[in-house]
């Protein structure tokens, strides 16, 4: 498979971002991970109930089996906060593991970011890290009720991150790019026609309530 637009798009941000945190002082890093750090935690507990009930059966069913959907080609979407967090919990050696996989077709029917023992990203994309099949969610919450209210309750904390009806992280993390200079196909905060509309909406909801 050809190098094509997925791969240029994610190398443009991520080669932006990485010129960005290379140029900044350390107390502006140590603020920006200071910023993040809610979320951070919110994604450790993503990670607990992943590895705690989903882990066994997914790495089964679908990483071992090479037919996982959520992990094919082309198929996953990364928000440009998703990558700048990532290059701020990353080492430079991992940074660059990702440049260099980027900078090479991927001749593989697999995502990209796949490598030989998962995700080669230290802080996966939300997309993927909230994404389980509707059998694997089936079979776990017959078996475990808690599990489905755990996860319930995470998805609600997400769109305090991602749902831009209210001044969210990930929307402000582009905007902090962005005025530094940045631009890139991933800004979806700040493009994409439906966030910006449902941006407008919670706008014009808010102005009508303080007339």
């Amino acid at each position: 498979m050809s190098f094509n637009e997925y791969n240029r798009d994610q190398l443009t941000s991520f080669r932006a971002i990485n010129i960005i945190l290379e140029n900044l002082p350390p107390a502006e890093i140590g603020r920006l991970k200071m910023q993040i750090s809610p979320y951070l935690i919110f994604r450790k507990e993503v990670e607990d109930i992943y590895g705690r009930y989903f882990k066994p059966i997914c790495r089964q069913s679908c990483f071992e089996t090479h037919i996982s959907a959520c992990c094919g080609f082309e198929s996953i979407i990364i928000f440009f906060a998703d990558q700048a967090i990532n290059c701020l919990m990353s080492r430079p050696d991992q940074i660059v593991n990702i440049l260099n996989t980027l900078e090479q077709p991927n001749c593989s029917s697999n995502c990209v970011f796949l490598g030989e023992t998962g995700c080669i990203w230290q802080v996966r994309p939300i997309a993927c890290a909230m994404f389980f099949c509707e059998q694997a969610k089936n079979k776990i919450f017959d078996r475990h009720p808690e599990a489905e209210v755990t996860w319930q309750n995470l998805q609600e904390q997400e769109k305090g991150y991602t749902w831009p009806t209210t001044p969210v992280l990930f929307d402000e993390i582009e905007k902090y790019f962005i005025e530094l200079g940045v631009d890139s196909p991933s800004l979806y905060f700040h493009k994409s026609p439906g966030l910006l509309r449902l941006k407008a909406k919670a706008a014009m909801s808010t102005s009508d309530k303080h007339e």
